[in-house]
């Protein structure tokens, strides 16, 4: 019971709040810099994008590997931060394209590699100082972190870039990352050495259970990749292209775009808790599938707007697409792997980096030739191509799709 009632250092839920609240300042203003502080094309608007996606992919995977192999990863989240504050500071002081996507690519996505090490320090945590009645709640709010930093990230970095200039906005994010980097070797505490050279006996489990689980539907499984990959292409489009649709099309200013993503991000997380709780009782498929009929919702009320009224109201149907896609997407790769958690998580993850990678390349041949409004119609095909792949997706006896031991938890 003690260990039950053993409170958790604030200092984690607060450093991942915060290092979120940093990619919540900058990723949605970025293309709006491009756009309007640089005045470069759509296609060098996308650009940098690409880099970003690849570099992301390339920094977790090598980070992540090589950091399992410390026995402290608070110098890192430090080390990180402060490649952040390099990157902002060039975004503060220069107007140059290339300069502006080198710091972009080769630093910016490093520094965010912060977030994905405090996400990395939470796990050990969990693994070595909680019991383990508590640690879905304690992962939950942990993740729980991102979707509130985006309540509050787009419209403070919307409203300071337009106040006060981009240099202000992002000279606010590097002092975001000064204090993370500083703070994280004081506010978390040293966690004691693990014992590596023997896996726990849940791993054991797992493993026994990887070489005796029947092989997964190949078929079903590359479609339900190829699907959350095309569906988080049209969310990431949706973030690069909707504040200049809506600045050059509608004559809407680009800050209304902060509280338009914060609206959408508080909605998000009832509809996450909702979403684990009725994926219990609900058919998983049947919710993401619905997802993606109001991810069609979305992007077509986008296009057929025409008052800021509108693009609000359209945010509860942004609400279910993002939340129970977050929510629930690992829970159906899981099914078709059973016994392998694991690699159904990376696999899962990589449709985020793959499906940002798509994005901005959509945004910027795109918009580059028919204009930013033009981004949503392709999105709308998407859409449909990815429920299409959804509806080809079959479970055997064996591999009936559960819920997620808690809300929040597909990362």
């Amino acid at each position: 019971m003690r260990d039950l009632l053993r409170p958790v250092p604030l200092g984690i839920y607060f450093l991942s709040f915060a290092t979120g609240v940093v990619g919540a300042l900058v990723l949605p203003t970025f293309s709006v810099f491009l756009a309007k502080e640089l005045g470069v094309r759509p296609l060098l608007v996308g650009l940098p994008f690409t880099g970003l996606a690849l570099a992301s992919i390339g920094y977790n995977q090598w980070v992540g590997h090589w950091s399992d192999k410390l026995s402290d990863r608070r110098p890192l989240v430090a080390g990180f931060c402060g490649v952040g504050v390099l990157s902002c500071a060039i975004f503060a002081l220069t107007r140059e394209y290339w300069l502006v996507v080198f710091s972009a690519v080769a630093l910016f996505s490093l520094g965010m590699v912060a977030y994905s090490q405090m996400l990395a320090y939470s796990l050990d945590y969990a693994e070595r100082q909680l019991p383990l009645a508590r640690i879905p709640l304690f992962n939950a709010i942990v993740r729980a972190q991102i979707a509130i930093a985006w309540v509050a990230g787009p419209p403070a970095g919307f409203l300071l870039a337009s106040y006060f200039g981009f240099s202000t906005m992002y000279w606010v994010a590097a002092g975001l990352f000064v204090v993370v980097g500083l703070t994280s070797l004081k506010l978390l505490p040293k966690l004691p050495e693990s014992d590596v050279s023997r896996p726990p006996p849940e791993q054991k489990a797992e493993s026994h259970q990887t070489s005796a689980a029947p092989a997964p539907g190949r078929k079903s499984l590359v479609l339900c990749l190829v699907a959350f990959s095309l569906m988080w292409c049209v969310n990431n489009a949706y973030l690069i292209a909707l504040p200049l649709h809506l600045d050059n099309n509608l004559g809407i200013s680009p800050e209304w775009v902060g509280w338009i993503m914060g609206t959408a991000a508080l909605l998000e997380v009832p509809v996450m808790l909702l979403a684990g709780v009725l994926g219990a009782r609900i058919n998983l498929m049947a919710m993401v599938r619905l997802a993606g009929v109001a991810g069609f919702i979305l992007y077509a009320g986008v296009l057929f707007s025409s008052h800021l009224w509108q693009l609000f109201a359209l945010q509860i149907f942004n609400a279910i697409f993002i939340g129970v896609l977050a929510g629930l997407g690992v829970s159906v790769i899981q099914a078709l792997m059973p016994g392998r958690s694991g690699g159904a998580s990376a696999l899962y993850t990589n449709t985020t980096h793959v499906g940002n990678l798509l994005s901005s390349v959509q945004v910027a041949l795109v918009a580059d030739w028919f204009g930013y409004g033009a981004v949503f119609w392709v999105s709308l095909v998407i859409v449909a191509l990815a429920m299409l792949a959804f509806l080809g997706v079959r479970f055997a006896p064996s591999e009936r799709p559960s819920a997620p031991p808690a809300p929040g938890s597909a990362g």
